[in-house]
């Protein structure tokens, strides 16, 4: 099945994706607990689902709750990597495009 019309924006305003014009070949959504640090403040978390034609959206839980804030979170192919966030749960969304 093919997704049409995705758009995400960030804090500005501003559109970071628009796929208007591109076909979304799936949607994947995860509620993952960082794990410790390994090295350098940062988790690393292995998602086989992230590939090199994917978006990675990655929000809090309960985003109402003034107590938490978002770590800083980095993606690349196949892996998620959190700096300072160990024991916090995350949802992460997985756009993947053609």
């Amino acid at each position: 099945m093919d997704y049409y019309g995705a758009r995400t924006k960030d804090a500005a305003g501003r559109v970071t994706l628009e796929t208007s014009t591109m076909t979304i070949r799936s949607i994947v959504t995860r509620q993952i607990t960082v794990p410790p640090i390994t090295s350098n403040f940062t988790s690393f978390i292995n998602m086989p689902e992230i590939t090199a034609q994917s978006f990675v959206c990655v929000t809090l839980p309960n985003p109402t709750d003034e107590n938490s804030i978002l770590p800083a979170v980095f993606w690349s192919t196949g892996q998620l990597r959190v700096r300072r966030g160990p024991g916090m749960v995350l949802n992460v969304f997985i756009l993947t495009y053609q």
